[in-house]
């Protein structure tokens, strides 16, 4: 791992290290990583302070209110303050509760369907402009055995054959095999515990979640600030939810919680040949099918490597090697 890329991970990590509630191995892999860094240092440095203004402006606020109370010359200054303050925040809870209940819901429903350990997923994505065709990832997994296929299309015909995966996410330790079939060439990866679950799969990437990994499967309390909810029923003929977040578009089915489609997120564009001005630009479209139940044993069962060229790749071992140094 190179030092830009050990630094994103560890200030990824900084905020749940001040909080104290990272794991044994993480929490040693930040400390160790302080010590030789100033820049993280320093980030850690800025975060905390954070926390001890949060911390001394929740308590002055307190400490304010409780000398309002105090002084009863007046009282009738503070009620008509409080009435204010009960619609404002009673305006703002009930907006805030609407949004996290449809988002909570939405992610239960979703994580509901995944509960099956027989399904299988399509998700297509454009690559640009029509001409340029799509990138279609397609997903069977049941009983733990699990095969993922990426391909490139156009007018309905593959163009390229991107990579194929293979793995058991109840192995112990869990491996995948990445193959390459048009260059004979076979990846066997060994991840992580929490690296790999039937979640990852799910295609759920939208601003509700923090990860689609278990231990960080939960919602982030601060979503309902940042993302738009509204409904509509014109893509699909029923009614679904359209959460947007910045400049990312996502349908989401009312009933199941998954996603439908996705819009932006990224740009292409076309510049007029020797300048740098626009002809014009597409936004990325993802669009997902799901089918559950409909998978066989000959789906997932991965096929023979006999005269494959295979590399080995161990990640425990990899970021062990990085706590040792």
């Amino acid at each position: 791992m190179d030092k830009k890329t050990e630094c994103d991970l560890v200030q990824d990590l900084l905020l749940s290290y001040a909080d104290k509630v990272l794991n044994a191995k993480s929490q040693k892999l930040v400390e160790k990583h302080l010590i030789e860094c100033e820049k993280c240092q320093q980030k850690l440095r800025e975060i905390q302070k954070d926390m001890e203004r949060n911390e001394e402006n929740q308590k002055a606020q307190i400490d304010y209110l409780k000398r309002v109370r105090r002084k009863n010359t007046i009282k009738s200054v503070l009620m008509a303050s409080i009435l204010v303050m009960i619609l404002v925040v009673g305006g703002f809870v009930s907006w805030y509760v609407y949004q996290f209940s449809v988002m909570t819901g939405l992610a239960k429903k979703a994580e509901k369907q995944f509960e099956s350990e027989n399904f299988y997923i399509e998700q297509m994505v454009t690559l640009g402009f029509e001409e340029d065709g799509i990138e279609v990832q397609k997903t069977w997994f049941k009983d733990g055995k699990y095969k993922v296929v990426r391909v490139y299309e156009k007018d309905g015909e593959v163009f390229e054959k991107l990579e194929t995966c293979y793995g058991n996410i109840r192995a112990n330790p869990k491996e995948f095999y990445l193959i390459e079939e048009e260059e004979k060439k076979v990846r066997k990866e060994k991840s992580l515990p929490y690296v790999v679950d039937k979640y990852s799969f799910s295609g759920i990437s939208n601003p509700i979640w923090l990860s689609n990994q278990p231990h960080y499967r939960r919602l982030r309390l601060g979503a309902p600030f940042y993302t738009k909810i509204s409904t509509d029923h014109e893509q699909i003929g029923r009614k679904y939810y359209v959460l947007e977040l910045d400049d990312t578009k996502l349908w989401v089915d009312m009933d199941t919680g998954l996603p439908i489609m996705r819009f932006g997120g990224s740009l292409v564009i076309e510049y007029y040949a020797g300048t740098k001005i626009p002809k014009r630009k597409a936004e990325c479209i993802g669009e997902y099918h799901y089918e559950f139940e409909t998978v066989t044993n000959e789906d997932v069962e991965m096929p023979d490597l006999e005269g494959y060229e295979v590399e080995e790749f161990d990640y425990e071992e990899y970021v062990s090697g990085l706590l040792k140094e």
